[in-house]
């Protein structure tokens, strides 16, 4: 009687098929899967918009002249105030985000061609995505407070007196989010691609 099972069924040859998509197509065995030129266009994207981004935050720096009145009999003092991106624990971690991510897309250039490095490439993949969205929230978060202030606890706003330095930080902001969602469209393109050519 012939077989109608489908191929892969037994596990053979649908273990292999089902790994192939993440880094390119179904390598022969004992040669290195090809690589997918959308998967490692995507990759050098994010590697360049992380590395932007943290370099735009990380040279985030302005100083400018802000009057204090010491009595309302003395003329008020001209102070040199410096605002740094160090100075704000939400863009310390903007930064650090941001270079790990640029960092692990590194890597997985580096190792697109490895078949065992799939998993732990999705990983990192899910790992980098968790940490921009979250630093580019926080990011944001405390630009707005800066941008609007908070009457509710008496905090006055800043971006009229740095216009600059907020610019710069919105503008690292806004790529980073750029390279989370680019981040997020490869790997969904991954687990389709994967899910496309498994036979469970």
């Amino acid at each position: 009687m012939e077989s109608r099972l489908k191929p892969g069924f037994n596990g053979v040859s649908g273990a292999s098929d089902s790994r192939r998509g993440y880094m390119g197509g179904a390598p022969a065995v004992g040669s290195k899967p090809p690589v997918d030129c959308c998967s490692v266009a995507l990759r050098v994207f994010i590697l360049a918009a992380t590395l932007v981004a943290a370099v735009l935050m990380g040279v985030d720096r302005q100083t400018s002249i802000v009057q204090v009145t010491i009595a309302d009999t003395l003329p008020p003092l001209q102070v040199p105030v410096t605002a740094k991106w160090s100075y704000a624990s939400a863009f310390v971690y903007f930064v650090v985000a941001n270079a790990m991510a640029c960092v692990f897309s590194a890597v997985s250039l580096a190792a697109c061609r490895s078949r065992s490095a799939v998993v732990p490439l999705m990983i990192g993949d899910l790992v980098v995505l968790a940490l921009l969205f979250s630093a580019v929230g926080a990011a944001a978060e405390f630009g707005i407070l800066g941008e609007r202030g908070n009457s509710h606890v008496r905090w006055g706003k800043v971006c009229h007196v740095y216009n600059k330095f907020c610019e710069r930080a919105m503008a690292a902001v806004i790529v980073s989010l750029i390279a989370a969602f680019t981040n997020l469209v490869h790997l969904m393109l991954a687990i389709l691609d994967i899910h496309k050519n498994s036979y469970y």
